[in-house]
């Protein structure tokens, strides 16, 4: 019997992988397990560094053999990398796909650590600025072997949610279009699948809008994730 592709699903910072009767991706497992495949969600620590985080991320795929497909939402897109790199998951993984990771950082880190937000204290924050993050690109170089995929995201500010629509307007003061959190062109690695008309939570299908009086079209996540789900069954099979 042919044993089920394993796809890894990562989650962000100040995520989780469930809590309570929630997943942090929103159908998503759902959908895998639907396809045949099988899925993991990791926990990690919610607000730690790439180091710390990585590091809870290889003790929990310990015991796989792979090979893992790797889905990775945000700040889960390094974790990923560092895992590749830096701690044996290159042995294990075949493809690593992020959506909206921050790979050269995020304008929004830069602002908070220069202006006084509670945000600051957190050292995942503190890691994703602009030149933090060129520091992590050059010790951590894509592996051989393994595939490196991505997907950007794009919203007007006015269509961006309220809540953190100010950082999307510091994240097109200097990089651009972005997503309210990330930037397209940092989102962009290895082969840039496509740019998709969503924010930043819409991808993991959430919808923080919160405005009944102003319409956006909606977004809806679940092809995306489908399409991915058939890349790797692909993969696999040839």
């Amino acid at each position: 019997m042919t044993e089920p592709h394993t796809v890894v699903l990562i989650h962000g910072l100040f995520g989780f992988s469930r809590f309570l009767w929630m997943e942090y991706f929103h159908g998503i497992r759902q959908l895998f397990e639907s396809m045949g495949l099988r899925v993991l969600a990791p926990s990690l620590p919610w607000a730690g560094n790439i180091e710390k985080r990585s590091a809870v991320l290889a003790r929990q795929l310990s015991d796989e053999e792979g090979p893992l497909h790797l889905v990775a939402h945000s700040m889960g897109g390094l974790d990923a990398r560092y895992f590749i790199h830096h701690l044996g998951g290159a042995e294990k993984v075949a493809s690593l796909t992020t959506l909206a990771t921050p790979h050269r950082g995020s304008s929004a880190s830069d602002y908070v650590c220069s202006h006084l937000s509670p945000f600051v204290i957190f050292p995942s924050i503190r890691a994703l600025t602009l030149e933090n993050m060129s520091a992590f690109n050059r010790a951590t170089a894509d592996q051989a072997g393994v595939i490196y995929r991505s997907y950007s995201a794009s919203r007007a500010i006015s269509e961006q949610p309220w809540i953190t629509r100010h950082y999307g307007r510091v994240i097109a003061e200097h990089e651009g279009d972005n997503d309210s959190q990330v930037s397209v062109p940092s989102a962009m690695w290895g082969e840039h699948i496509a740019t998709l008309p969503a924010d930043h939570f819409e991808l993991i299908g959430r919808d923080f809008w919160f405005n009944p009086f102003i319409r956006r079209n909606p977004f809806n996540a679940l092809p995306v994730y489908r399409d991915i789900g058939a890349w790797v069954i692909a993969q696999d099979e040839d």
